[in-house]
């Protein structure tokens, strides 16, 4: 199957198969490296599927933070959101890499 980057179903698409994952992961290691990377990832998708579909330009970006900042220009109520996008982006930064601080996750 050939996607196409600006085509938000391709992101929805891609964020359903991780987010799919994290749900069946979750029960049985709980808030894993590999959940907190699914999850990020699938939230990343979700958010670029909304911008895209509103005319944004794709850039190479996985800051949850700042792509939230972005999805409020078309929709204030995106910013509810926030302190959970940040959250999650430092989670998967500190996971993702060997030195990172992973002790205070939180479900």
């Amino acid at each position: 199957m050939k996607t196409n980057e600006n085509n938000p179903e391709d992101w929805l698409r891609s964020a359903a198969v991780r987010l799919g994952s994290a749900d069946h992961l979750y029960p049985l290691e709980g808030a894993s490296e590999s959940v907190i990377e699914l999850l990020q990832e699938a939230t990343e998708r979700f958010l670029k599927a909304y911008l895209i579909s509103k005319g944004w330009r794709l850039r190479e970006i996985h800051d949850l933070g700042a792509l939230i900042a972005e999805a409020v220009v078309f929709d204030v109520r995106f910013e509810e959101f926030s302190d959970f996008a940040d959250e999650l982006t430092d989670h998967f930064w500190a996971m993702h890499y060997p030195g990172g601080e992973s002790d205070e996750i939180g479900p």
